[in-house]
C-alpha cells in the first residue's frame, strides 16, 4: 500500500468508525470458544476497528494490543479502556504496509480482515501453545448468485475461497472450523470461522 493509499484508507475508516457504536459484541468464533482462552497472557486484536474483540479479551484478563489503521477508532477505544480499567494498548499501524511487528502472543484474533501476505506473519506471531481465532467472509461456490452482502465487499481479494482458511493454517492444530452458507433473503454473506492452536515451533 502506498503512502497515498494509506492516507485514503485511514480517512475512510476514520469516517466509518467515527459514528459507530463502541462496545458491540465480539465476533462469534471468539464468543463461542471463550472457555479455550488462557486466564492470563498477551493477546492481539488485529485490524481491530473499535476493538470489540480487544474489549472481551481484556475483560477476560488478557493484556491486549489493539492494532488498526484508524486513529479515530483507536482513540475512542483507548478512552473506553481507560474508563473501564481495561488493559488495552492501542497501536495505530498501516498493517498492510508495515506488518504486525515481532511481538509474540498467546492469543490472536482476526475478524473481517484478510490480507494474505500477512497470514504467515500471524502464524509466526503465535507463541507455542498460542491460540488463533479467525473469522471472515468466504466467496461461496454454492451460491447461484452473489448476494448483496457479498457484492458490497467488492474486491475479491477480501474473500476467502471455500476451505482456504483451514488450508492456510494447516500446520496449526485445528480446534474448530466451520463455514456458513450465504442467505439470499437476509443478505448474509458466507463466513469461515477457525480456532487453531500452535503445537509445534514454526
Amino acid at each position: 500500500m502506498s503512502a497515498f493509499d494509506a492516507i485514503a484508507s485511514r480517512n475512510k475508516w476514520n469516517q466509518r468508525h467515527g459514528g459507530r457504536e463502541l462496545g458491540t459484541p465480539a465476533c462469534e468464533v471468539l464468543q463461542t470458544h471463550l472457555s479455550l482462552l488462557p486466564a492470563q497472557g498477551r493477546a492481539l486484536d488485529l485490524a481491530c476497528g473499535l476493538g470489540r474483540n480487544a474489549i472481551l479479551l481484556a475483560q477476560h484478563g488478557l493484556q491486549c494490543d489493539a492494532m488498526d489503521i484508524s486513529d479515530v477508532a483507536l482513540a475512542r477505544l483507548a478512552s473506553y479502556a481507560n474508563e473501564h480499567n481495561l488493559s488495552i494498548n492501542t497501536l495505530c499501524t498501516d498493517i498492510e504496509r508495515d506488518g504486525i511487528g515481532d511481538q509474540q502472543y498467546d492469543v490472536i484474533v482476526v475478524s473481517y480482515f484478510l490480507y494474505r501476505p500477512l497470514l504467515n506473519a500471524i502464524n509466526l506471531a503465535l507463541k507455542l501453545g498460542g491460540l488463533l481465532f479467525y473469522q471472515t467472509f468466504v466467496r461461496s461456490a454454492s451460491a447461484t448468485n452473489l448476494n448483496k452482502a457479498q457484492t458490497k465487499l467488492g474486491n475479491p481479494d477480501f474473500y476467502l475461497a471455500e476451505n482456504e482458511l483451514q488450508a492456510q493454517f494447516n500446520d496449526l492444530e485445528i480446534r474448530y472450523y466451520h463455514e456458513t452458507v450465504p442467505d439470499q433473503l437476509s443478505d448474509t454473506a458466507a463466513v469461515a470461522m477457525l480456532v487453531a492452536s500452535k503445537t509445534t515451533p514454526h
